[in-house]
């Protein structure tokens, strides 16, 4: 079994090659792979496109957390954890503003559900707190981005208040530990 081309060697292989070969390789990723081509996509054309992105993937959890016919829709929390998996791959290289912003948003969506169908299961709160834990990170790393996103984390943090099977106190324990909570 051959070995696994590591990154040191991928960069040396690059170095190597031709500007042609390299467009070959990078537009074949792009032609392929759809988180190669909004990444690049992103990469390449910013803000803009990172905002319709952004919907685009807002759109998709937002169709998965409010059916049109509850009774009938069967709930995924493995589609909405990919939606959330696959923006991330397309923003690789962001500083956490995008990803962090979808991940807040996958958080205040599962939040409505919980308050619209009562109690959910711990895989469902452990996804819950995962999403709301990484706007956490992302925001106690920035504070404009914590100025942008602030009452939508503290939204979060209120409606959790005394409910849902202990996660009242992990979303509170997340919330406080934002830098910037005391100073206000």
């Amino acid at each position: 079994m051959a070995k696994k081309l590591t990154e040191k060697t991928l960069v040396n292989k690059l170095n190597g090659m031709s500007r042609e070969e390299l467009t070959k390789i990078i537009v074949n990723f792009y032609r392929t792979n759809r988180a190669v081509e909004e990444g690049l996509s992103f990469m390449i054309l910013g803000e803009e496109y990172g905002s319709a992105l952004l919907e685009k993937y807002k759109k998709r959890l937002y169709k998965i957390f409010n059916p049109i016919n509850p009774a009938k829709a069967d709930f995924s929390l493995e589609s909405a954890q990919k939606v959330l998996s696959d923006f991330a791959d397309a923003c690789a290289g962001d500083s956490g503003r995008w990803y962090g912003d979808l991940a807040l948003y996958f958080a205040e969506c599962a939040t409505d559900f919980t308050m619209s169908y009562g109690d959910i299961d711990g895989e469902f709160y452990d996804a819950l707190g995962v999403a709301y834990h990484d706007a956490v990170v992302i925001a106690s790393s920035d504070e404009q981005l914590y100025q942008l996103w602030k009452d939508r984390l503290a939204a979060i943090f209120h409606a959790f208040s005394g409910f849902g099977w202990g996660m009242d106190g992990f979303i509170a324990g997340e919330y406080h530990a934002l830098p910037w909570i005391e100073e206000e």
